[in-house]
């Protein structure tokens, strides 16, 4: 009867395990109404093209799932900013390859921006 019991107990509660688990690697309204209009803004700094615009979103929302995936990983801090570097990297690679060399000379200045603004942020 135990036995019984405890496997009820088991099955119920492994679909609330299962989602807990992929809560952590999805996006939150908030985190995409952001990137929304941070897309919009990068939008016509980039001067995107209609055919531009959807492969930049495709990118950037692949890049913000692994950022959230990041954040969930136990890992160590120096693994983490391995995975970090590497999914920016490709991120990077990919927008070059998609991205005109001007609008691409753009979209490193307003990297290079933000991270002067992470960094400001970071010494307060």
């Amino acid at each position: 009867m135990k036995n019984l019991i405890a496997c009820l107990i088991l099955i119920l509660s492994l679909p609330y395990a299962a989602s807990a688990q992929t809560a952590g690697t999805k996006l939150t309204e908030d985190q995409k109404k952001e990137y929304k209009a941070k897309m919009e803004a990068f939008k016509t700094e980039l001067k995107l093209t209609d055919e531009q615009q959807p492969k930049f979103e495709q990118i950037n929302l692949q890049f913000l799932e692994e950022l959230a995936k990041l954040k969930q990983d136990n890992g160590s801090r120096i693994s983490k900013y391995r995975k970090l570097k590497a999914a920016t990297n490709d991120r990077n690679r990919k927008i070059k390859d998609m991205l005109t060399a001007e609008q691409y000379k753009v979209f490193q200045a307003h990297q290079t921006e933000m991270k002067d603004e992470l960094k400001s942020l970071r010494s307060q």
